[in-house]
């Protein structure tokens, strides 16, 4: 009853809270938002939303390695740690951190990726001076691509995965295991050597199949959906993904989308478009099923984290050990105006 109660929205319970609460319209004229801000705070009331249930609660960041530091005031050059922030975290999750490119297709230096790559350095080396695991996903199918990057990754401090392509849709076939694959139990983030994500579940068939297809791996840390197709996993599925096929513990992590409403979530409600309710933006460009959101509109951060109907709550009902949070560079949209990337 009370995964039920944590997935099923009342008609029309959300739908009434931006009138309340109407947001900041961000795109209006003279308006000036901290984007970046707004989304360590939300990142930051996430985390303690949940650890004030379970103080062992795990949070990862996709895409928030950005977010670790803030620019002097005064000297934009200069930087400072977002402390709170980093707090709130047991690490960041990024793509392709291997990608140390700074010239241009055409092989010329190019003043812009090498900026970006001495700041991305910047953010990593803080990241890590704070003590937050840094989780590397990297793509490759071809065999020595595959071995070099979990080599790279381990040899720069990075928890690594090697996906075969971005759908995150299967298990990788090779290697045969998980990379480093090791008899201990996983307790935290500083313990792990590896980690396996899957986004797209549809191809593992029955939802008995899926959770015996991962039962029947040694990742240290699976990171999944909640649902498999419209259903959420068991109280029952969550616990038994928590043992490794050699019988350690792992950790489970449930992937939370906490700046884009999707129109096929349990929350989603007839009526919804964009502009209605008012945190409602845009569809994004390549999958219009997905919506962004006005991260910081209480509305929204309701529905994501707010009560015992949130989603939060459902994954804490469940039993996940913590959550990998997608969308934190949600921020980047608003900053350009609105330009897709």
């Amino acid at each position: 009853m009370a995964l039920a109660l944590a997935f099923v929205v009342p008609p029309g319970a959300h739908a009434q809270d931006p009138v309340a609460v109407p947001p900041i319209n961000p795109f209006e004229p003279g308006v000036v938002i901290d984007y970046r801000e707004h989304m360590r705070q939300w990142v930051q009331t996430i985390s303690e939303s949940a650890r004030t249930i379970n103080p062992n609660f795990v949070v990862i960041a996709k895409d928030g390695l950005s977010l670790v530091v803030k620019p002097d005031p005064v000297d934009d050059t200069q930087f400072f740690p977002a402390r709170a922030y980093m707090r709130a975290l047991d690490g960041v999750l990024e793509t392709n951190l291997l990608n140390e490119t700074v010239t241009t297709p055409e092989g010329k230096p190019s003043p812009d990726l090498e900026a970006a790559l001495k700041l991305r350095k910047t953010y990593e080396a803080t990241a890590a001076e704070f003590g937050l695991s840094i989780f590397n996903l990297e793509f490759a199918q071809d065999s020595a691509q595959v071995n070099k990057g979990y080599a790279d990754s381990s040899k720069k401090g990075f928890v690594p995965f090697v996906a075969e392509g971005p759908a995150l849709a299967n298990i990788p076939k090779f290697p045969g295991t998980a990379y480093r694959a090791n008899p201990l139990s996983i307790t935290t983030t500083a313990e792990v050597r590896n980690f396996l994500h899957i986004e797209n579940s549809k191809a593992f068939g029955t939802a008995p199949d899926y959770v015996r297809a991962l039962r029947n791996t040694n990742y240290d840390v699976l990171i999944i959906d909640v649902f498999h197709g419209r259903a959420p996993l068991t109280k029952q599925d969550v616990a038994s993904l928590k043992y490794k096929k050699l019988g350690a513990k792992r950790l489970v992590l449930a992937e939370i989308d906490i700046s884009a409403a999707t129109t096929f979530r349990y929350y989603w409600q007839a009526g919804w478009s964009k502009g209605s309710p008012s945190f409602l933006q845009t569809p994004y460009r390549k999958d219009p099923d997905r919506f962004r959101t006005v991260y910081w509109d209480p509305a929204w951060q309701t529905i994501i984290a707010g009560d015992t109907s949130s989603y939060l709550y459902g994954v804490l009902d469940l039993g996940f050990d913590g959550v990998v949070l997608k969308g934190v560079d949600a921020w980047r949209f608003y900053e350009s105006g609105g330009e897709e990337p």
